[in-house]
């Protein structure tokens, strides 16, 4: 018996496509989603979804709603929601997130932290009572 695994994308609708024949310098700031192919060099501060695809590159730090990863990325990442590396996908930097899924063959180096609730992080320190 084989099992299917049902794939759950918490992605929205993408409103600007950044083409794999295009190279951006400088910081992107902004709402709605993005998917890039292309390759961006700086900061991506977005209220949306980003999504990087197989030929997209990003070299800085990440701050979006939720990040799919099947390029490559060199920066930190801090997802309000979910991130996600995809089997071609590569990050190299920290990623902050309330759900961290790679598949197999996504490449990680880095740290992680998990987000519980509203954007409260998940800490493996204790407390005294």
């Amino acid at each position: 018996m084989v099992l299917k695994r049902k794939k759950q994308r918490e992605f929205g609708d993408i409103d600007t496509i950044i083409s794999h024949r295009l190279r951006i310098e400088g910081n992107l700031h902004g709402e709605g989603s993005i998917r890039a192919d292309g390759i961006i060099e700086g900061d991506v501060d977005l209220r949306g979804d980003l999504i990087i695809g197989d030929k997209g590159t990003i070299k800085g730090n990440i701050q979006a709603d939720n990040v799919l990863i099947a390029g490559r990325v060199e920066g930190s990442i801090n997802a309000r929601g979910r991130a996600e590396i995809l089997a071609s996908g590569e990050v190299q930097g920290d990623i902050t997130s309330q759900a961290l899924v790679i598949e197999e063959g996504g490449c990680f180096t880095g740290t992680s932290r998990m987000l519980r609730g509203t954007n409260k992080e998940k800490t493996g320190t204790k407390t005294d009572s």
